[in-house]
């Protein structure tokens, strides 16, 4: 893919990603983007230069889970299950069960900003991997680090063109009980 292809490709994740106030317009977008093209997820290691961080659960599905830490105020976050097929949307603190989202084997995840409703010059979003039993944290993966972690503050210099965008992406792969 040449260059003016993968600038294109970034600049339309831009302003799918930062529409204005039409928020619902801008998630199915963006979302639909990710569920419907198959490209996307290489096309987007490569634009944001990337290499989506990796965690392997040995335990299987049951109780497992996401849990939105920290988002900036007034914004909106995606987390897209690209081989399920599904998706939610966080404007607040919260626990997203995945066991209904995830499969055996490997599976990519995308977290987006969908809406920067807040201070347009920052943004702030941090899902941890964990394990929940009657609703309480049991495991938390990724020795307790986020896994799909973005931070951008426009008051300061760009040293990772990642952070322009809000997406990271990760894999988990659940291996088949023996």
């Amino acid at each position: 893919m040449g260059f003016l292809k993968m600038a294109i490709l970034f600049m339309v994740i831009m302003m799918l990603s930062f529409p204005g106030s039409n928020d619902t317009y801008a998630r199915e977008n963006i979302v639909d983007y990710f569920l419907n093209n198959p490209n996307a997820w290489e096309d987007t290691k490569r634009v944001t230069h990337t290499t989506p961080l990796k965690i392997v659960v040995a335990d299987g599905l049951e109780g497992l889970g996401f849990e939105l830490k920290e988002i900036s105020e007034g914004d909106k976050v995606a987390l897209i299950f690209i081989d399920t097929k599904k998706a939610e949307t966080f404007q607040q603190r919260g626990f997203c069960d995945a066991s209904d989202k995830l499969r055996k084997g490997n599976n990519r995840i995308v977290a987006v900003m969908a809406r920067n409703a807040g201070d347009r010059t920052r943004f702030h979003y941090t899902f941890l991997l964990q394990r929940n039993i009657n609703d309480v944290p049991v495991t938390v993966y990724n020795n307790g680090n986020a896994i799909l972690e973005s931070l951008y503050d426009g008051r300061l210099p760009v040293k990772d063109i990642s952070n322009l965008s809000g997406i990271r992406l990760c894999e988990i792969e659940i291996p088949e009980k023996q």
